[in-house]
């Protein structure tokens, strides 16, 4: 029997304050797809494609503890996604309206940069040099 390992990666879930506004952000903005509209325990959830990652945004339930304003909580800071042109995309993006947190630059094995999406969702666009 061969050993248990982690195979691949399933999903990225965000909480979202505003629903509609975080898929419109996805959509429109970024370019995702949307797969479907549905509910997860009776809290609405949208099902989205962002370059072949699976992407799960979900409504706030009322009961929820979440961080206040710019508060940022302990846990994940940032997800990253691999780019073909770091540059001419952040153009592409900023032309939407996508805010660029930090505008791309060299790091020792990428060049990066970094948008910034609702409720201070931080992603990474990361294209391998």
């Amino acid at each position: 029997m061969a050993e248990p390992r982690i195979s691949g990666l399933n999903h990225i879930h965000v909480v979202c304050s505003d629903l509609p506004a975080s898929e419109s952000w996805f959509l429109d903005g970024v370019g995702a797809e949307l797969v479907e509209r549905r509910e997860s325990r009776g809290i609405p959830t949208s099902e989205l494609r962002l370059g072949g990652i699976r992407v799960l945004l979900r409504a706030a339930s009322k009961d929820e503890n979440r961080a206040d304003g710019e508060q940022r909580k302990y846990g994940t800071d940032h997800f990253g996604l691999d780019v073909t042109d770091v540059d001419a995309l952040v153009e592409k993006l900023r032309a939407r309206g996508i805010e660029i947190a930090r505008e791309p630059e060299n790091s020792p094995r990428n060049r990066v940069a970094f948008i910034t999406g609702p409720d201070n969702l931080v992603i990474e666009l990361v294209q391998p040099r």
